[in-house]
């Protein structure tokens, strides 16, 4: 079995052996974290967890970097001065393959420059020494270097990536000056990396809600499938989506995108939505209805709202600026607000660097340009980091100058008068047949003056579309406000034509890359009502 980004907590070993499964390979990095040397990581080992066990392979850092990346002659030295000291060993190669080829330039690398055939014509022409292997093999015909508990973590790389940035520059800088010690080979293993890769749903809160709505719909599976009544062939469906929605590769982020790739994020949900749905099937729900749930959907200790019907689910959090955060198409299985706030991030430096030294007055300026625009997926990104001041969400309320401008919202200036944007919110629900609805209401402050925003969302039952309506409460007579309701949207590939949007005036549809104008609210005066709606 290939454990999945190679995360281990060792009450796994249970599920894995009952699922019949006999050996699987960590990186050695987890081995010599828990003591065993440099030296004991050449075979595999025996770990156990309530009486099960299980036969784990440490798997070689140094073949981790030096195939295909350096030439075969390296990884031929590497072997001849192994096979000398410990003759016999059994040592493993095992990583992402990827890297034969998807990454970028080791196509070329591997096979039209012949990394490959010279890797291979050195292990046929070593063969007297050299024996290549299976696991199956090696596990049959060799025992066990001993016994292995293994401390909860993944390869050494992610537990670094699971650190804020801060924390990573600092432990990056400690692990410099380790390095640079002259006995720091003898201990270096005892230094452990200080992340733990469950903390990327901390990281990350997008990580969490996709993490938190996945459990929602396992939980959904189970309590149907434990009901009679349910139609098998839906649940069998609903599973399989599950699981597809559970893939690894979207919940965190390193140096190869992760969670930061939007069609990555949009498989899990579009998994995810076919799997509630048919849990929806499969217990023969009406077509027709319309409902309305409150509780903890998110994981946060606080309450949550979740607005549904046969075309709609909306989760909203009146606790965290009355946000919507989720907005699912069940007939499309895409969430509209699968988005990503724009944050820090430590690898952010080294852009802002060598952009900087690209820029700077030494040198071939037109040479350091072209040096920089080729480095860079897109033109200027160094100026492309900015940093989201609050979630990027739906129906995020603010009171910004009369005298904003787009350029300042794109760049992300502290325009904000109103405390209003992640403010905690009243909620109170309603429920008909027909139709539900979630009225949430804040007395906050917009320009030092006190005001009271009300925003209702509803949902009927059949329709497609959420109807929202705003109320502003208590504006002084003569106040210039500007109120702004920002709402994100995750539509991918902004320039294609057949993702756009439009508004009821009739205007001419706009791709994402020609947004709309900031538009202004009308201003309050003394002769119009101290209430105000938008809808």
């Amino acid at each position: 079995m290939w454990v999945p980004e190679r995360v281990w907590e060792q009450h796994v070993v249970t599920a894995i052996v009952e699922a019949g499964i006999e050996y699987t390979v960590l990186d050695d990095f987890q081995f010599e974290r828990v003591g065993c040397a440099p030296d004991e990581v050449f075979g595999y080992y025996l770990t156990e967890h309530d009486g099960r066990l299980l036969k784990i392979f440490p798997a070689a850092e140094t073949l981790r970097y030096s195939m295909p990346f350096q030439e075969p002659h390296a990884t031929y030295e590497y072997l001849r001065r192994l096979a000398e000291r410990r003759p016999g060993s059994t040592i493993v190669f095992a990583d992402d393959g990827e890297k034969f080829g998807a990454w970028p330039k080791t196509f070329d690398h591997v096979y039209t420059n012949g990394w490959l055939h010279r890797f291979c014509d050195m292990l046929v022409a070593n063969r007297d020494w050299l024996e290549p292997t299976t696991f199956a093999r090696s596990a049959d015909q060799s025992l066990p270097l001993g016994k292995v508990y293994l401390s909860d973590g993944s390869y050494r790389e992610m537990t670094e990536w699971a650190l804020p940035p801060d924390s990573l520059r600092a432990f990056r800088s400690g692990a410099d000056r380790l390095a640079a010690l002259p006995d720091a080979g003898d201990w270096k293993r005892f230094f452990r990396a200080g992340g733990y890769w469950r903390n990327f749903k901390v990281r990350y809160p997008e990580s969490d809600e996709m993490y938190a709505r996945m459990l929602g719909v396992s939980e959904r599976l189970a309590a149907a499938a434990g009901r009679p009544s349910s139609d098998p062939d839906y649940l069998e469906v609903a599973r399989r989506e599950l699981y597809r929605g559970q893939c690894n590769c979207a919940y965190w982020h390193g140096s190869f995108g992760g969670l930061y790739l939007p069609h990555l994020r949009n498989a899990i949900y579009s998994s995810l939505i076919a799997a509630d749905s048919a849990v929806d099937d499969a217990l023969g729900r009406d077509s027709g209805r319309v409902q309305l749930e409150v509780g903890d959907f998110n994981l946060d200790a606080r309450q949550e709202v979740r607005l549904e019907n046969d075309r709609l689910i909306a989760l909203v959090r009146p606790a965290r600026g009355g946000h919507v955060y989720e907005l699912d198409v069940r007939s499309s299985g895409i969430n509209v607000l699968a988005t990503l706030d724009r944050r820090p991030e430590v690898y952010h430096a080294a852009i802002l660097e060598f952009a900087g030294s690209a820029h700077g007055p030494n040198g071939d300026q037109d040479r350091q340009a072209d040096d920089l625009a080729n480095s860079f997926k897109q033109p200027e990104l160094d100026r492309r980091l900015v940093y989201d001041r609050h979630p990027r969400k739906a129906l995020v309320d603010h009171f910004y100058p009369v005298d904003v401008t787009l350029d300042d919202l794109i760049e992300c200036r502290d325009m904000e008068r109103g405390d209003f944007a992640i403010g905690t919110f009243l909620a109170k629900t309603h429920r008909e047949p027909d139709h539900v609805a979630l009225v949430m209401e804040r007395p906050g402050l917009a320009y030092g003056h006190s005001i009271r925003l009300r925003k209702t969302i509803s949902l009927a039952a059949g329709n497609p579309s959420l109807s929202v309506r705003y109320e502003l409460e208590d504006i002084p007579p003569g106040a210039c406000l500007h109120f702004a309701v920002e709402i994100n949207q995750a539509a991918m590939a902004g320039q294609a034509p057949d993702r756009y949007y439009s508004d009821p005036a009739g205007a001419p549809p706009r791709t994402a890359q020609r947004p709309a104008r900031v538009g202004r609210c009308p201003r309050s005066h003394a002769d119009r009502p101290l209430a105000r709606s938008l809808d």
